[in-house]
């Protein structure tokens, strides 16, 4: 758990353990089964910081200084060819996962054996990952510290491996070097990162070996580039020496400033954020589950007051009543499905349209130069070479184009959820109106609270980088040039729609796919939710006809007036605590 926001976790831990005790082990158990999922959220404290860039660039040496000692394996060869967690341990130890299923413990100096290029070529053991345990301060936050194989080195699995992680994060540290800046390979790695992760902060490594005024020349090409890639600000770029911030920590001294200013902002970017998120999450099933057990509390506090007959009839109206709300429920989520279901259908074969035009003229064009251009090789030499660039070029080009779709995809989702929660909070105050009108009540309606919808996104190992066949006659490009070279561009005109046309399909079947899961978890968190109003007052209704068949609802209403101060008293304290207003007595917005 972080320092910084510790004390906030154990104050809503404290809420959480009051809320189970005033639920009680055998009753409320929808109210307890929300403390558990705020449980969870708070357990859920994890960060993942995956460190990336070109090989040879000091990321191992960065990793081990942030660990303030050398625990992985170091080398002037590229190395690193495995992916490696650190994790926290009491005392370091390794394990290795195979592919096969298997896992196995290592002595810490066999690491290298596993994870390092020159003792397992091409992994050649099948190594899945390795996981280190280690004692630093660092990791005992929360944090685990994701080492990748350097991207653009002659390994080229390696980049492959590290290219398949990049969905794993919570933050992204780009190793860059002051003294090599911004190579190819590098702009590639952030074009990937686009749409992935915004938490990205940039380790210039290696400013020990310029001068000063190198060192500022390099920083300031670094960031005006970055500028135009990315429009990174200039305080997510760090100067840093890792090779000096580790002989620092080894020998027990402060590292550089430079050192404690990157990772000062690499706690803010990585673990505070997150941190907050997951607090938010958990409290706001703590004030759904304060809101659930203040509903069954008035609901039998009012039902206990209440003539044996009036009663009767109260329950039967509320069971009679509720099967035409639930319904109603149904007829929602029918039509948010038969809206977002159109998203993929209608909206975003427009946005294919406009982007398979832009790229067919931008990447026409080039092709077309190309064969024109090349007068000392045959036709059928350069369709052959141009075979197998297309389908990169295509991909480059989507790449550039998917966060459009992607806004676009999930502004239209967001538009068809917030319809539906309205209509499903209505659903839950018609509920809750007609049990305050049977009961004689005043009850608040408990909010709705959506499922945590993780961001869709559009996986990279299912682009199509293939440039494929030419389905033409093969024979005409050994044809003179005057008849070879137009065959050649209509078949090259052909390979290039059907590359992109593919790769615009399974970016349309992604999102298929991602938002039928998104509407399928939707409707089971509503119908859900209204189940346990429904629960929660029917729970109160028997409850309270029990007690007064056993002529106790006068001790129970004693205990139950106690138990409203309480809860009235927790949700002022979430109220103040973390900045939400308490539940008025009408539907709340989500």
């Amino acid at each position: 758990m972080t320092q910084i926001l510790g004390t906030t976790h154990q104050r809503l831990q404290g809420i959480l353990a009051r809320l189970r005790a005033l639920a009680g082990p055998s009753e409320g158990q929808q109210v307890l089964s929300d403390l558990e999922a705020a449980d969870r959220r708070l357990s859920e404290a994890v960060f993942k910081l995956v460190v990336l860039g070109e090989y040879k660039r000091g990321k191992t040496t960065l990793v081990n200084a942030l660990l303030g000692a050398p625990a992985l394996p170091m080398a002037v060869v590229p190395l690193t060819s495995i992916v490696t967690e650190v994790q926290h341990g009491a005392m370091p130890e390794a394990r290795i996962e195979f592919l096969s299923g298997e896992s196995r413990s290592v002595a810490f100096d066999d690491l290298p054996a596993y994870v390092t290029e020159p003792e397992n070529p091409q992994n050649r053991k099948g190594v899945r990952r390795a996981i280190v345990r280690h004692p630093a301060p660092l990791l005992s936050e929360g944090v685990t510290i994701v080492d990748t194989p350097g991207i653009g080195s002659v390994f080229e699995h390696n980049s492959e491996v590290t290219y398949q992680f990049l969905e794993e994060s919570d933050a992204v540290v780009i190793v860059l070097a002051a003294d090599q800046p911004l190579s190819a390979e590098e702009r590639r790695l952030l074009r990937a990162l686009n749409g992935i992760t915004e938490r990205i902060l940039f380790a210039v490594n290696r400013v020990d070996v310029l001068t000063p005024d190198e060192t500022e020349a390099s920083l300031r090409f670094i960031r005006e580039t970055l500028a135009t890639l990315e429009e990174r600000p200039p305080e997510s770029v760090h100067p840093l020496s890792a090779r000096q911030a580790l002989e620092a920590r080894v020998q027990h001294q402060p590292p550089p400033d430079d050192f404690v200013r990157f990772e000062t902002a690499l706690h803010r970017v990585l673990i505070e954020r997150k941190s907050e998120i997951l607090t938010e999450r958990a409290e706001r099933l703590a004030r759904k589950a304060t809101d659930l057990l203040a509903l069954r509390l008035e609901s039998e506090r009012q039902t206990l007051q209440m003539a044996q007959g009036e009663l009767g009839y109260a329950i039967c109206q509320f069971h009679a009543s509720t099967p035409a709300i639930e319904h109603k429920l149904e007829e929602s989520g029918l039509l948010l499905k038969h809206r977002v279901e159109n998203i993929p259908k209608v909206e975003l074969r427009q946005v294919a349209d406009d982007t398979r035009a832009r790229i067919m003229a931008a990447l026409w064009p080039k092709v077309e130069t190309t064969v024109r251009s090349a007068h000392d090789r045959a036709p059928r030499e350069v369709v052959r070479q141009l075979s197998g660039e297309v389908g990169k070029w295509v991909v480059e080009e989507l790449k550039a184009y998917y966060p459009a779709t992607e806004r676009h995809a999930l502004r239209s989702l967001a538009a068809a959820l917030e319809e539906h929660a309205e209509r499903v909070q209505a659903a839950v105050g018609e509920v809750v109106t007609l049990a305050n009108e049977l009961l004689g009540m005043q009850a608040a309606v408990p909010r709705v609270i959506p499922p945590t919808l993780d961001r869709p996104r559009f996986y990279l190992k299912e682009w199509d980088y293939s440039g494929g066949q030419l389905r033409g006659s093969a024979w005409r490009l050994w044809l003179p040039r005057r008849w070879a070279e137009p065959c050649a561009l209509t078949e090259l005109r052909e390979l290039l729609e059907r590359r992109v046309n593919q790769n615009l399909e399974a970016v349309r079947y992604d999102w298929v796919l991602r938002l039928d899961d998104a509407v399928r978890r939707f409707q089971v968190s509503a119908r859900e939710q209204l189940a346990a109003i429904i629960a929660v007052i029917r729970e109160a209704m028997d409850r309270a006809r029990t007690l007064s068949a056993d002529g106790t609802s006068q001790a129970r209403l004693a205990e139950l007036d106690q138990q409203m101060q309480q809860v009235t008293q927790i949700r002022g304290e979430l109220a103040v605590d973390f900045e939400v207003e308490p539940p008025a007595g009408r539907p709340a917005s989500m």
